[in-house]
């Protein structure tokens, strides 16, 4: 080899090497992902919290220590709206300058933003805040609330974007710059607001980019194959039925309230993955609706040219998936793309991570799902 064609392969090679230590460290922890594979592709919140409530800190939200968490200041039940569960998280470090980037969640099963089905295994959702906050966030954690209308889901999320974009400056977040995450029954509202124009308030959208995480939500005239096997659309799939057994917990622990918590975020016994508006194809509760209506509430038509940037991700484990990108994302994946780079959207197959691993393992060192997602997010202008 001449001495130009060696230099070309080492610069190669260097270039190379960090993105494969990258993906070697984004990995499910190798213990883990064995109990995962026992727990097998059915939503067990309290057993796969049980895997990672070790890699957390001591204190959650069941400690009385005050700070809770050093360094980060938490404000609980913040009202943004008339329900009495329309309420926030909101956390910020104590350290660092204004005009942060910020980041809603909206969370799944029955929409707490704090629950437990086991109280010595909580994981439920302040490490998701706690992550914003470790990585120049202000994070913004979201009771969400079902409702009599297909659309509810979407108004309450409009309703706490807009309030978020009139007070977050007070934390030192910056209204400019908001992202928005959603995870399985989380996705229905996200879906209809990002979707629905009318329920924007008079700045617009009011973020910059929408994270779609194992679930989905109408986008008719599209009916991706086996949707009604996947997350959101479960058919007749008993996915929550053994859940707990595989950590010696009663079967149906999913459905238990022993670890419940007072107040707004007061664990309900609903299927996680249900509830809080817009399914498959805005089906949900209620009596059926005609295909014409069905068609004319689809999220799909918006979403070829929104603005906002589009992420998509699914679990290796999640019910419905089968080795490859959900069904779902890869068929909104690919309609959107036809529209152009600018509304093609990222994609993550999240290896070795089942339903409820994805949410526990932010802000652990399981970067499996947080490492891509933070990195498209600070790409996004």
């Amino acid at each position: 080899m001449n001495t130009n064609r060696l230099k070309s392969a080492l610069g190669a090679a260097a270039l190379l090497a960090p993105l494969t230590i990258g993906i070697a460290q984004a990995q499910v922890p190798p213990a883990i992902e064995t109990q995962l594979l026992k727990i097998g592709k059915i939503v067990d919140p309290p057993c796969t919290a049980k895997l990672y409530r070790p890699l957390m800190p001591v204190n959650d939200v069941n400690s009385s220590v005050t700070p809770l968490y050093p360094g980060i200041t938490v404000e609980r039940d913040v009202s943004f709206g008339p329900n009495t569960k329309d309420v926030i998280d909101i956390f910020s470090a104590d350290k660092g300058g204004s005009s942060r980037p910020v980041l809603m969640y909206i969370p799944g099963g029955a929409g707490n933003k704090i629950e437990q089905q086991d109280r010595e295994a909580n994981a439920f959702y302040d490490n998701i805040m706690r992550w914003a906050t470790k990585n120049g966030m202000v994070g913004v954690n979201m009771q969400r609330h079902g409702g009599p209308n297909w659309d509810d889901g979407g108004k309450d999320v409009s309703l706490m974007i807009q309030w978020v974009e009139a007070n977050i400056s007070k934390y030192k977040g910056n209204p400019d710059r908001m992202f928005i995450w959603a995870q399985s029954a989380g996705n229905g509202p996200l879906g209809v607001y990002i979707g629905r124009p009318e329920l924007w308030g008079p700045k617009g959208v009011g973020v910059k980019g929408a994270i779609f995480m194992s679930g989905q939500f109408n986008i008719l005239p599209l009916q991706p194959a086996g949707i009604a096997a996947g997350p959101g659309g479960r058919g007749t799939v008993d996915i929550l039925g053994a859940a707990g057994t595989t950590c010696g917990l009663p079967a149906g622990a999913a459905f238990s309230n022993a670890g419940a918590i007072a107040g707004p975020s007061r664990a309900e016994a609903a299927p996680a993955g249900r509830g809080g508006g817009g399914g498959a194809a805005g089906r949900g509760r209620g009596p059926r609706i005609d295909p014409a209506t069905q068609l004319a509430r689809s999220s799909l038509p918006e979403l070829k040219k929104t603005p906002v940037k589009i992420f998509l991700a699914s679990a290796e484990l999640d019910p419905g998936v089968d080795g490859k990108m959900s069904a779902f994302n890869q068929t909104l994946h690919d309609e959107l793309c036809k529209e152009g780079p600018a509304h093609c959207p990222a994609m993550l197959f999240e290896k070795g991570e089942s339903h409820m691993s994805e949410v526990f393992s932010i802000g652990t060192p399981d970067t499996t799902v947080s490492g891509p997602i933070l990195k498209w997010m600070k790409k996004i202008k």
